[in-house]
């Protein structure tokens, strides 16, 4: 029995899906009765979401089964249908679902780095160890930070976790689409080490570092402020008597963007070809190139699918001035793509570097 494609499979989902919007209105997530605002799809009423869900459907089947006899036909069809699903139906959801979700990971990093220091007698872990037992402490004894975040974490994803649901659902399609048509449209690539890597690399890196600088100063006397809901502007200073727990919060998201700064750089850095020596147990081996990839490429499709959010936010705003400090606090409609072009450009040095040594093995084991 013939197998199915996975355009056939994604393309009855979303025929599935019109179907549950026409004949239960009340399933739509989209639209101007939506809280969230954070994507194009705001503007998009069930009618207008069904009609165009169904379309993409009926395209995606249409497309299937020219990917054998017509495949650059089928990948311009692909290409159409992954355009469709990021620009109208992805939103800013899912990057913000994912920065939330962070924190604990930037947490538990930190701790396992201090620890594999202190294991390994490094007379700078040892303060750092002092550091984040004393910083625990405070935060636990003057706010109520961890209550604060968990209950803001449950209240959130409780209240949003069905929107959020549907909003990594429309970036998967977006995403499957789009692997699709870069399968039937790329060309294969001569060059191993593109001179651009280290250029785009820097760039990509930089993108985070707005966000980072603005959440981090919440831990200082001079907070910088943010996009607040409340007034619908973005905010350059921060409430100085904000609330201890929030700031404490914002903070830790900024952790994040810092790791994510760091992790990119790392693209082009020593250690993220070799583990460092303190490392325990792999120190000194090659790094897998899929474990750079893997996470790479996945914060460069979130940043991707969550760029016309930014921008349909930016919009909404009203004032000019606004919208431009909101697209510079995230800038994912440029930093998607800069850290796309980062992975790819490492995963070529890497896999080119492998097959180079391969190569010359095989051919001293000739001779």
């Amino acid at each position: 029995m013939r197998r199915m494609s996975v355009s056939s499979i994604v393309s009855l989902a979303t025929l599935a899906v019109a179907v549950l919007w026409w004949f239960v209105p009340e399933s739509y997530p989209y639209g101007a009765a939506s809280e969230v605002s954070v994507g194009f799809n705001h503007w998009v009423e069930r009618e207008a979401g069904t009609a165009l869900l169904a379309a993409s459907g009926v395209l995606g089947l249409l497309v299937a089964p020219a990917q054998r006899s017509r495949p650059r036909l089928a990948a311009v069809g692909a290409a159409v249908q992954g355009a469709f699903f990021l620009l109208v139906m992805c939103d800013a959801s899912v990057l913000a679902s994912l920065g939330y979700a962070m924190i604990p990971a930037v947490v538990a990093g930190v701790v396992a780095l201090v620890a594999i220091g202190v294991l390994r007698r490094r007379p700078v872990a040892y303060g750092a160890a002092l550091v984040l037992v004393g910083g625990v402490v405070l935060a636990l004894t003057l706010t109520d930070a961890l209550p604060h975040y968990v209950a803001g974490l449950a209240t959130g994803f409780g209240s949003f976790a069905e929107r959020i649901a549907w909003s990594w659902a429309m970036a998967i399609a977006a995403v499957t689409w789009a692997w699709l048509a870069y399968r039937g449209l790329a060309q294969p690539e001569e060059a191993a080490n593109p001179r651009w890597g280290r250029t785009v690399t820097i760039l990509a890196a930089l993108g985070g570092v707005p966000y980072a600088v603005a959440r981090l100063s919440w831990a200082t006397p001079w907070p910088l402020g943010g996009f607040d809901p409340r007034t619908g502007h973005v905010e350059l200073l921060a409430q100085p008597g904000g609330d201890p727990a929030t700031r404490l919060q914002g903070f830790m998201i900024g952790m994040s963007a810092v790791l994510a700064v760091v992790l990119t750089l790392g693209l082009i850095s020593r250690w993220g070809e070799v583990f460092p020596r303190w490392v325990p147990r792999v120190g000194g081996r090659p790094v897998p190139v899929l474990l750079a990839v893997v996470p790479g490429a996945f914060a460069a499709l979130a940043l991707c699918v969550s760029a016309p959010g930014v921008l349909a936010t930016a919009v909404q705003l009203g004032s000019w001035l606004d919208g431009v400090l909101f697209v510079l606090l995230f800038p994912c409609p440029v930093w998607g793509p800069l850290l796309g072009a980062a992975v790819l450009a490492y995963w070529r040095r890497r896999t080119t570097a492998v097959s180079v040594a391969v190569g010359a093995g095989q051919t001293s084991a000739r001779r």
